[in-house]
């Protein structure tokens, strides 16, 4: 059996697929290559409470950065209901060494509602962003918008 390439963009994740472990089970051939920013996106819970981005000039979304194969790929496909849920989109991402790169995110398809997310999709999202070292506030505004929403 021949070794499986890396694909040429690197992925993006932004919420659950953060968590090293998880990741690890989920796709054992990706590489954590780095992490970065979505530039002109922010956070926010959508369908069934799961993590999404939309835009918002001026913010900004920190990422997990993965060289990710096409088995990988297929196996993130599958698990992010690609294409009924999340969409697959091409986005740039600067990395920590400010260098632009091009990076696949999952999107949302379409983002149209706000809900909670489950205590253990919060208690697994904050884990990745312990692993990646990311300033949590992010995850906290994403959340309070739930709430503003509600009043």
């Amino acid at each position: 059996m021949k070794e499986q390439e890396f694909l040429k963009l690197a992925y993006a994740a932004y919420g659950s697929n953060l968590h090293l472990k998880q990741m690890e089970v989920r796709c054992p051939t990706a590489e954590c290559i780095g992490k970065g920013y979505l530039e002109d996106y922010q956070l926010v819970f959508g369908k069934r409470g799961f993590l999404d981005v939309v835009p918002c000039p001026g913010q900004k979304v920190q990422v997990g950065l993965f060289k990710v194969t096409d088995t990988d790929l297929q196996a993130l496909d599958e698990y992010e209901e690609y294409p009924e849920l999340y969409d697959r989109i091409t986005v740039s991402i600067q990395t920590e060494s400010k260098e632009k790169i091009q990076a696949f995110v999952y999107k949302m398809n379409p983002y149209d509602t706000m809900e909670k997310p489950t205590d253990a999709y919060w208690t697994t999202i904050n884990e990745g962003y312990d692993n990646f070292s990311f300033d949590k506030k992010d995850l906290e505004d994403a959340l309070s918008k739930i709430d503003e929403e509600v009043k």
